[in-house]
Formats: structure tokens, sequence, C-alpha cells
């Protein structure tokens, strides 16, 4: 009897490893799935997106302009990429400097509009890389401020554009990541726009967001050149 119970519990252990397997690589497939589904419906969108800016090109700024043009010119192609999974999750976009790809986290769900100067801005480092090119780290490093504020240029310009044109409502915005990104970049094309006035406290305000943004991609910027 207790050489019956024994095999009894050896099968059950055996068909609990069994189960507990196929359902894990159940819920791989599952989420191999979603996140095939998540990139094809974003890819839509940023094709929908740059549409809709090129609609405007006749009035871009010469920066945003040949930006625009880089994206237009097919550049992406086969180089848009899910991030790196040794990032926070709430890393949205970001560019990657030896391959001119751009990475974006599927995961992430914005009104499409407010995609705009989040890509725009990605673009815009590969693009004042493909002037400036780097090749090594320190290299990299030492153009960072000038890459990030060329780069907040180009999405201060193409924000204006989209609250021209395609105007985004505050109060319509469904999430809290929507609403903070609102603000970055109305705050962000606001203080441009009155530095390219001549402001100077507006400068001022202008550096210190530059150098806000670079502390904030210091544990990712080896990742960044890296890619």
């Amino acid at each position: 009897m207790p050489h019956q119970n024994k095999l009894l519990i050896f099968l059950v252990l055996i068909i609990f490893i069994i189960g507990s397997v196929s359902i894990y690589f159940y819920l791989q497939k599952q989420a191999k799935e979603k996140e095939a589904g998540q990139i094809k419906t974003l890819l839509a969108e940023i094709n929908e997106i740059i549409n809709l800016m090129d609609a405007v090109k006749s009035e871009m700024p010469p920066e945003l302009l040949e930006t625009h043009e880089y994206l237009m010119s097919g550049v992406l192609g086969e180089k848009l990429y899910r991030t790196d999974p040794r990032l926070k999750d709430n890393v949205i976009m970001y560019h990657g400097v030896k391959t001119q790809s751009v990475f974006i986290n599927p995961n992430v769900r914005l009104k499409k509009e407010l995609w705009i100067p989040i890509l725009y801005h990605e673009v815009a480092h590969n693009y004042w890389h493909t002037k400036n090119p780097v090749k090594t780290f320190e290299e990299f490093r030492s153009q960072l401020f000038n890459s990030e504020n060329y780069a907040t240029t180009i999405n201060a310009q193409a924000w204006d554009l989209v609250m021209k044109h395609y105007p985004v409502i505050k109060e319509e915005l469904k999430t809290e990541l929507e609403q903070r990104l609102f603000k970055i970049y109305s705050d962000e094309t606001e203080i441009y726009n009155e530095m390219i006035k001549g402001n100077p406290e507006a400068k001022e305000l202008w550096n210190k967001i530059i150098e806000a943004d670079l502390k904030e991609q210091k544990e990712y910027q080896k990742v960044l050149f890296e890619k």
C-alpha cells in the first residue's frame, strides 16, 4: 500500500509539472501575441501621425522641416524596435545612436497626437547625429547637450503645429501619463516661443529643461550609445 501511495504521489507530481509547463508556454504565447498586436496598432498610428505632419509641412520651421524630410525619406524602415528590457517600463521611446534606430515601448497607449512630439524628438536626435557622428561614448556624451537642445527644439515646433491643426483638449485626456505629457510639451513650447523672441529668462529656463532631461537620461545613456 505505501508503494502504491508513493506511485500515486509521483504521478500527481508529474501531471502537475506537465500542466504547469503547458500553462507557462500558453501564457508566453498569449503575451507574445498581445505584444505583436500592440506593436501592429502602434505602427499604424505612427504612420498616421507622419501623414498628419506631412499635410502641414508647408508651415514647418526649417529645423522641423529637415527632420520631417529625413523621416519621410524612409530612414526608419526596418529600424523600429521594442524598448530594451533593461530599461524601466516607463520609458516611452528612445533613439539608437549607432544604428539610427528608434525603440518604442508597445505597452504605452497614448492619444495619437501626443505621439507626434515624442517621435519627432527621437528622430531629431538621429538626424542631428547624421551631421555630428560619434565613435566613442565620450564623444557621444560631450555632444549630448547640443543634441538634446536640437531635439527639444523640434518637439516644441511640432507641438505648435499639433495644437494649431490637431488641437489636443486637456480635459479629454484619459490617463495621468497623457496629462503629464500634455503639460510638458505645452510648457516647453511656451518657453521655446518666448526664448526665440529674445527673452533671457526663457533662455535660462530652456537650458534648465535640457539639463534636467540629460540628468534623467543618465542611467540609460550607455544603452542609447550601444544601440
